[in-house]
């Protein structure tokens, strides 16, 4: 499988070049374009199987769609067993995407409407990170993502990477995916009057040695930015 990434940082969008027997699996309304005759099976996210299973798919998708934002569904596409085959993917929101290829050793924490892709052996599992994470603008669960395969992951703006190596401190509305190594706690960004007026809001205080993605411009601050001006 090759990939490439094009017009970063500000509307990049990911080519994904597949061999016959590859597949990739893409956030259901992001594929832009793609090669004629791959086939396309939609599901509900998930990792259960059989008819319980997929009962438990549901209704987690159900609980992330309303509290997370994600989406109910992904797509996934594989070329035919004659030819190779193409798909080219993008973010609603225009912003940055970073290739992850996940090791198989190590796991990454990812915001939940910052999944774009996966292909290989990527195991994605819901994680609900807490009553506070509900109301920190970015919902209430993280995506888990293990195994051993390539992650795309998109943002709102572009990607800065810190390497944690003891505590950072960190604007919800700015997280993009972190390694699971780190610890984090969510927490005001100061008093309750610092919290309340100062702007900042509610932040996250990470701990330990790890990767850390963040985003350079917030969803949250562009919507509080365009309400007012909004028609009424």
């Amino acid at each position: 499988m090759q990939s490439s990434i094009q017009y970063g940082p500000a509307y990049a969008m990911a080519t994904i070049d597949l061999a016959p027997g590859e597949s990739v699996t893409v956030e259901a309304g992001s594929m832009m374009g793609m090669s004629d005759g791959l086939e396309i099976k939609t599901h509900i996210g998930g990792n259960k199987s059989g008819f319980f299973g997929a009962l438990v798919n549901f209704l987690l998708a159900l609980v992330r769609k309303f509290l997370g934002g994600e989406t109910f569904f992904v797509n996934t596409y594989s070329p035919p067993a004659s030819r190779p085959g193409r798909v080219m993917v993008a973010p609603a929101m225009s912003g940055d995407i970073v290739r992850y290829q996940m090791d198989g050793v190590k796991s990454l924490m990812v915001q939940a409407t910052s999944y774009l892709a996966s292909a290989g052996d990527v195991v994605i599992k819901t994680k609900f990170g807490g009553l506070k994470s509900l109301f920190s603008g970015e919902g209430a669960f993280w995506l888990l993502c293990s195994g051993k395969g390539d992650l795309w992951v998109n943002c709102y703006g572009a990607i800065h990477e810190v390497d944690v190596q003891d505590r950072y401190v960190v604007d919800t509305g700015h997280i993009v995916a972190f390694d699971d190594t780190l610890d984090y706690k969510i927490k005001g960004s100061g008093s309750l009057k610092s919290t309340l007026l100062s702007g900042e809001g509610l932040t996250c205080h990470f701990s330990g040695h790890g990767k850390l993605f963040i985003q350079s411009r917030n969803l949250g601050g562009l919507v509080h930015w365009i309400t007012p001006r909004l028609p009424a």
